[in-house]
C-alpha cells in the first residue's frame, strides 16, 4: 500500500519529552503541523515541535479546553495522540471533543485505572493474578493474608511503576501501602498475587478492531522489591509457542477492554501455570520500545504508522523488512552524589549503538531506583544478532563511568544490617562480631566449616599470623588500589566469593535471585567484578546467568565439576551467550556434601577433561577455584586456565586440607608472575587483604561476611561492606609505605610471620 499524503496536516501530541521526540520528528518530516500539550515549557520536544499549549498531560479537562482554543483561532487540528506516556484519557477526550478518530473516554479509563481493568478483564474470563481492590490498612492487611503473603502491592492509577512493590513480609506492608496510596488518584490500590516468571511487553497498532502485533520485547526487571524496568530485548527469546499463547491472551485482553482504534500494550507475564496480564494501555509501549527498539531491529516505519492511525488512514508497509536485534538499557549511576562523568562520547563510538542519552549531571543526588523515573540516561543498540548486541550494550555500559560519593543519608548503620541478618539467618549464621569458623563449626549445610570446622577456622587463624610491618618514613601520601583482570580495570583488588544455596545453607534469609542480584549489584557499585554460583539444584545456574546479563556481564560463573562434561559445556554457552567477562569452575566441588545430597554426580577431572572445557570456552577466560597444590596449578596452567583461585572452599570440603595463605605461598614460588592468583579463604579485613597480595596473590576473594551483607543491607550492604575493605586497604598501604598494588605485590619485606621476615 501507498504512503497516505498528509502534508499540511495538523497533529496534537499529548506529551513533550523525550519519548515524543521520534513522533513529533517524524510528522515534521511528513510534512504534518505538530501542536504539543505539556505542563513543562522547557520540556525537549517544546523546542521541536511547531506549536505549545501549556497543559499537564493527565489534566483532560484543560488540555481539550486548550485544543479546542487552537483548533477554532489558530489551525484545525486534525488528529491526536500520545506514545509512550499514560494519557490514553487525555487523547480520547481531546479526540471526542474534536470529532477526530479515537476511542471512547470510558474505554481509556479501562485502560488505565487498574482496577477498571482487572474488572473487564476478568469479566471476559482473561487471566489476571487474583486481586483484591482496598482503600483501608485494615483491609490491606486481610487481603495480604487471604492471598497467603508474597504479594504486590500497587496504587489503582499511576506510571512508571511508582509505588508498586513486591510484599514479601508483613512488616513492610503499611510502609507499602501508604507509599501506594500517595500515587493514586482515587486513593485506592491493588493487591495482587506476585507470579515469579519472564515478562514480555508487547505493542500493536490497532485499526478498526484489527489488531497488528508490532513488537514483543522481553523485559529486564530489577531492584527487588521494587520493578524498574532496567531495559528490554528486542526481539523476545521465548520459544515461539509461549510467544503465540502470550498474543492470544494479550489480543483477546484488548477486545475485552474494547480498544478498536490506536494502539495498545500489554506486560505479560508468562509462568508454568499460565499467561498472566499484568496491564494493557491504550498507547505504544515507554521505554523505547516503540521509538526506538522496534524500528531498529524490524525496519518498520512505526511512527509514521501511529501518526497514520491517528489521522484515521490504514496503517501501511507494516511488514518487517529487517531481523535484527535491539537493546535499551538504563544507565543507573551508584546512590550518592555525582563527582564525575565520563565515557559517553567513548560509548557513542561503539559499534552497533545507536543512541547514548543521558540526563544527570554532577552534583546530583542519586538515589537507589525505586520506579522507572529513577534512572540517569539510556543506551540503545542494534545489531544482527542477539549476542553482538548483548555485547555492544555490554560495552556501551562499561564505558560510562558515573562516579559518585557515597552520601551518608543512604548509609544503613552497621548493627542495624547485622540485626536484621541475624533474625533472617533464623540460626543458620550468629552474624559473629568476628567471622572466625568457631561458633558455626561443623554447620553443614549452614555457613560453617565441615566436621571439627578446622579448615575453616585455620584459614583464619593463619592468616592472621603473618603481620606488616610499618613504614612511617616514607613518601606515600596517597595510595592506587586498582588493578586489571582481563583487561577491566576494577577499583579495588577484592571481589565476592560465587555464594549460592539460600535455602540449603542460608535457611531461606534470602532468595537464591536476590542473594545473586545483591552481591553483583553491590560489588559493581563499589568498583569490582561480581561472581556468580552455580549450586547443587541444576537449574540454579540459570539465575545466575540472568544476573550476568542485568549486570552487563560484569560477573563471573563458576560452574560445578559434574561428571557430564556437556553440562558444563551448556553452561558455558549460556554465559557466553550473555556476554560473561569469563567464565570458571569450582575443581573442589567434585566431593561435596551438599551435592551429594541432592544427588548430582561430580567429579575430579583429568587433565584433558579440564583442557577440554577450557578450549571450548574459547576468548572466555577460564578460571579454576579449589587450588591448593602445586601440581594443581601446573596442571591448570598447562591447561590453558587464566586465572587460578587458591582456596579450601571456606573449609568446607574437608577439615583436613591445607590453609590457602600457606598454598599461595608456596604456588606463586613456583609458578612466578605466570598467572593471576585469587586467595579465598580467611580474609576478614583491609589489612588481611594487604598480607594476601604481599604474599603473592593479584586478588581475594570474600564469601561469607558479603553473604551477611547481602541479607542485612542488599546491594546497599554488599557495596558499603566493600568500601569498608577499601578504605581500610588504602590506610594500610599508607603504612608500610606502599602505593599501589603492582608494589605491594609479593613483597615480602613488609611481611613478618613467626621469628622474622616471611621468606
Amino acid at each position: 500500500m501507498k504512503d497516505h499524503d498528509v502534508n499540511g496536516k495538523t497533529l496534537l501530541i499529548i506529551g513533550a519529552g523525550l519519548l515524543q521526540i521520534p513522533v513529533i520528528e517524524r510528522a515534521k518530516e511528513l510534512g504534518i503541523d505538530t501542536v504539543v500539550a505539556d505542563a513543562n515549557p522547557n520540556a525537549i520536544g517544546v523546542k521541536t515541535a511547531g506549536h505549545f499549549i501549556r497543559s499537564s498531560t493527565l489534566d483532560a479537562e484543560g488540555t481539550v479546553y486548550e485544543a479546542e482554543k487552537f483548533s477554532e483561532s489558530v489551525k484545525k487540528i486534525d488528529g491526536v495522540l500520545t506514545v509512550g506516556t499514560d494519557a490514553s484519557y487525555t487523547v480520547a477526550m481531546a479526540a471526542k471533543k474534536l470529532g477526530l478518530p479515537g476511542i471512547d473516554p470510558e474505554v481509556a479509563l479501562r485502560a488505565t485505572d487498574k482496577y477498571l481493568m482487572r474488572k473487564a478483564l476478568r469479566a471476559e474470563n482473561v487471566p489476571v493474578p487474583d486481586f483484591e481492590i482496598v482503600d483501608a490498612y485494615n483491609k490491606a492487611i486481610e487481603i495480604y493474608e487471604k492471598l497467603e503473603g508474597d504479594c504486590v502491592i500497587k496504587p489503582v492509577s499511576s506510571m512508571g511503576a511508582r509505588g508498586v512493590r513486591r510484599i514479601i513480609h508483613l512488616d513492610d506492608l503499611k510502609e507499602a501501602y501508604e507509599t501506594a496510596k500517595s500515587f493514586s488518584q482515587s486513593g485506592k490500590v491493588v493487591i495482587e498475587k506476585y507470579i515469579e516468571s519472564p515478562e514480555l511487553s508487547i505493542d500493536s497498532l490497532i485499526y478498526n478492531g484489527q489488531i497488528m502485533i508490532t513488537g514483543i520485547a522481553d523485559r529486564i526487571i530489577e531492584y527487588d522489591p521494587f520493578f524498574v524496568e532496567t531495559g528490554h530485548i528486542m526481539p523476545s527469546e521465548l520459544p515461539e509457542e509461549q510467544l503465540n499463547y502470550a498474543v492470544e491472551i494479550f489480543e483477546k485482553g484488548v477486545r475485552a477492554i474494547g480498544i478498536t482504534n490506536g494502539a495498545a500494550k500489554g506486560d505479560i507475564k508468562i509462568s508454568s501455570s499460565g499467561c498472566f496480564i499484568g496491564e494493557i494501555a491504550a498507547r505504544l509501549s515507554g521505554g523505547f520500545m516503540s521509538t526506538y527498539t522496534y524500528p531498529y531491529s524490524s525496519g518498520v516505519d512505526l511512527m509514521k504508522n501511529v501518526i497514520y492511525i491517528a489521522l484515521g488512514l490504514a496503517p501501511v508497509d507494516l511488514q518487517p523488512t529487517k531481523d535484527w536485534v535491539s537493546i535499551e538499557r538504563a544507565i543507573i549511576a551508584p546512590p550518592g552524589v555525582i563527582s564525575r562523568i565520563e565515557g559517553l562520547d567513548e560509548a557513542k563510538k561503539i559499534k552497533y549503538v545507536k543512541n547514548v542519552m543521558f540526563d544527570s549531571k554532577v552534583g546530583d543526588k542519586i538515589l537507589s531506583p525505586r520506579n522507572n523515573l529513577d534512572k540517569s540516561g539510556h543506551i540503545i543498540v542494534a545489531a544482527p544478532t542477539r549476542h553482538e548486541a548483548i555485547i555492544a550494550s555490554h560495552k556501551a555500559i562499561q564505558a560510562i563511568k558515573v562516579l559518585t560519593v557515597e552520601d551518608d543519608d543512604q548509609k544503613i548503620p552497621q548493627l542495624e544490617m547485622d540485626e536484621y541478618a541475624r533474625q533472617q539467618f533464623n540460626g543458620r549464621c550468629f552474624v559473629c562480631e568476628d567471622c572466625n569458623g568457631i561458633r558455626c563449626r561443623g554447620m553443614l549445610p549452614g555457613m560453617g566449616g565441615i566436621g571439627t570446622g578446622l579448615g575453616f577456622i585455620r584459614s583464619v587463624e593463619r592468616l592472621r599470623r603473618i603481620e606488616l610491618i610499618p613504614n612511617y618514613i616514607s613518601p606515600t601520601k596517597e595510595v592506587d588500589t586498582t588493578i586489571e583482570m582481563f583487561g577491566m580495570k576494577l577499583e579495588i583488588p577484592v571481589m565476592p566469593g560465587p555464594i549460592t544455596g539460600a535455602i540449603t545453607n542460608l535457611g531461606g534469609a534470602i532468595t537464591e535471585l536476590i542473594l545473586a542480584r545483591s552481591i553483583v549489584k553491590g560489588a559493581n557499585q563499589a568498583g569490582t567484578v561480581g561472581f556468580v554460583g552455580d549450586g547443587a539444584t541444576p537449574t540454579k545456574y540459570k539465575i545466575g546467568v540472568r544476573v550476568i546479563l542485568e549486570n552487563f556481564g560484569m560477573a563471573i560463573p563458576i560452574f560445578k565439576p559434574r561428571f557430564d562434561q556437556e553440562l558444563i559445556m551448556q553452561r558455558i554457552d549460556a554465559a557466553r551467550e550473555v556476554g560473561s567477562l569469563a567464565v570458571g569452575m569450582d575443581i573442589d566441588a567434585a566431593s561435596f556434601r551438599t551435592m551429594e545430597m541432592k544427588k548430582q554426580n561430580t567429579s575430579t577431572k583429568t587433565f584433558e577433561e579440564l583442557k577440554e572445557l577450557v578450549e571450548y570456552a574459547g576468548e572466555l577466560p577460564f578460571m579454576l577455584k579449589g587450588v591448593l597444590s602445586i601440581q594443581d596449578a601446573k596442571s591448570a596452567i598447562a591447561a590453558g586456565c587464566k586465572a587460578l583461585i587458591v582456596s579450601n572452599h571456606g573449609g568446607r570440603v574437608s577439615d583436613n586440607l591445607m590453609v590457602p595463605i600457606d598454598a599461595l605461598l608456596r604456588i606463586r614460588e613456583v609458578i612466578g608472575d605466570e598467572v593471576f592468583l585469587i586467595l579465598d579463604g580467611g580474609i576478614r579485613s583491609g589489612g588481611d587483604v594487604a598480607v594476601a597480595i604481599a604474599c603473592g596473590a593479584d586478588a581475594v576473594m570474600i564469601g561469607r561476611p558479603v553473604t551477611i551483607a547481602a541479607v542485612g543491607g542488599r546491594a546497599q550492604g554488599v557495596r558499603q561492606y566493600f568500601q569498608k575493605i577499601s578504605d581500610e586497604l588504602k590506610r594500610m598501604m599508607t603504612l608500610i609505605g606502599v602505593k599501589d598494588i603492582p608494589s605491594l605485590k609479593n613483597n615480602k619485606d613488609v611481611l613478618y610471620f613467626d621469628s622474622g621476615r616471611v621468606s
